[in-house]
C-alpha cells in the first residue's frame, strides 16, 4: 500500500476495478481511487499527487471513456462526493456542482420553467464532464448556456472563469490541468410543457437513432469538417463488424457496443480497424471523441 497523508488516507482506496464506473463496463483497476467529499479534500488529494508525482485521472460517470484492460497507474479522482452534487437556483441562474447527473439537472430546471438545457436531452454523464468536452449535438452545446464556472487547477488553486474566459470548441475546451468544480448556467424563462415537449422530442429521436440501453460510450469518433464519422463508417459497410465481444452498432455506425463479454482490447482493436479502413477507402483520418486511459 502506498503511503498517503493522514488527512486523506481514509478516503484512498487501492486496486479498485473501474468496470462499474464506465458505461462500456470494461477496463482494469485504478492504482489509487479517491472520492473527495468537497473542495478541501480535493485540494489535499491534488497536493499529494503533485508531491508524489502521481498522474491524475478525473472521472465523472465514465460515459465517454475507455479504460485499458491493464488499468491505470496513478490517482483516479471521482467527483461523486456529496458537495459536488449541489444545485442552487436564483431566478434564471442555476449553479450546479460538477458531480450532478446532467440528465437530472436538465429535468429539474425544465420542471422549474426554464429552458436552454433541454437541447442536451439524452446525453449521459455529469455536468463537469459535459463542460470539459463541450457536450452537445445538432440542437446546441452545453457552452451555449454557461454564464460562469469555477475550476481547481492541479496545483490546488481555485479559478473563477466568466464564459468569455474559456475557449470552447467542438467537443473540447482549453481547461487543461483543471477540474471543473461548479458551473453557473443562464437560462430562459419558458413554459414547463414547452420545455418538456422539446426534451421528449429530442430524446425520442435519439432512441430511434442510437443504441440507448446498451453498454456503449457514445460517439467513438469526432465528425470532421467535411464528413460525419457515422456516414463514412456506414458507407464502408462496417455496421455489425465484430471483434470479440465488441461490435459496431447496427443502429448507429459511430457507436461501438459491448455485447456483454467484450474487453477493452476488443474495443481498441475495433477502433483501429475502423480508422484504418476509413483512411484506406476515403483518405480521411478519424480522431477519437472518447477518452482512452
Amino acid at each position: 500500500m502506498i503511503s498517503s497523508p493522514e488527512a486523506i488516507n481514509e478516503i484512498f482506496r487501492y486496486d479498485v476495478p473501474l468496470q462499474k464506473y464506465t458505461s462500456f463496463r470494461t477496463g482494469g483497476v485504478a492504482e489509487i481511487f479517491v472520492e473527495p467529499l468537497g473542495t478541501s479534500e480535493l485540494k489535499k488529494v491534488l497536493q499529494y499527487c503533485r508531491g508524489e508525482q502521481k498522474k491524475i485521472f478525473i472521472l465523472g460517470k465514465g460515459t465517454n471513456l475507455l479504460v485499458g484492460d491493464d488499468g491505470v497507474k496513478g490517482v483516479v479522482i471521482h467527483l461523486g462526493g456529496i458537495n459536488f452534487k449541489n444545485v442552487e437556483r436564483n431566478g434564471r441562474y442555476v449553479l450546479s456542482g460538477a458531480g450532478v447527473n446532467l440528465s437530472k439537472l436538465i429535468r429539474t430546471v425544465a420542471l422549474s420553467g426554464y429552458g436552454g438545457l433541454e437541447v442536451l436531452a439524452g446525453i449521459p454523464g455529469t455536468v463537469g464532464g459535459a463542460v470539459m468536452m463541450n457536450a452537445g449535438g445538432k440542437y446546441g452545446d452545453i457552452s451555449d448556456t454557461i454564464n460562469s464556472l469555477t475550476t481547481m487547477a492541479f496545483d490546488g488553486s481555485i479559478i473563477k472563469h466568466i464564459r468569455e474566459d474559456v475557449a470552447f470548441a467542438y467537443r473540447g475546451c482549453n481547461l487543461s490541468e483543471q477540474i471543473v468544480i461548479d458551473v453557473e448556467f443562464q437560462l430562459n424563462e419558458s413554459k414547463i410543457e414547452v420545455v418538456l415537449e422539446k426534451m421528449d422530442e429530442i430524446y425520442s429521436e435519439k432512441q430511434e437513432k442510437q443504441p440507448l440501453g446498451t453498454f456503449n460510450a457514445g460517439s467513438i469518433f469526432k465528425n470532421t469538417s467535411q464528413y460525419k464519422a457515422a456516414e463514412l463508417i456506414d458507407q464502408a459497410n462496417l455496421k455489425g463488424f465484430k471483434v470479440g465481444g465488441a461490435i459496431v452498432s447496427e443502429v448507429h455506425a459511430n457507436f461501438i457496443v459491448n455485447t456483454g463479454n467484450a474487453t477493452s482490447t476488443d474495443i481498441l482493436e475495433l477502433i483501429k480497424i475502423i480508422k484504418e479502413t476509413i483512411k484506406k477507402k476515403y483518405n480521411v483520418s478519424l480522431s477519437e471523441e472518447i477518452h482512452i486511459w
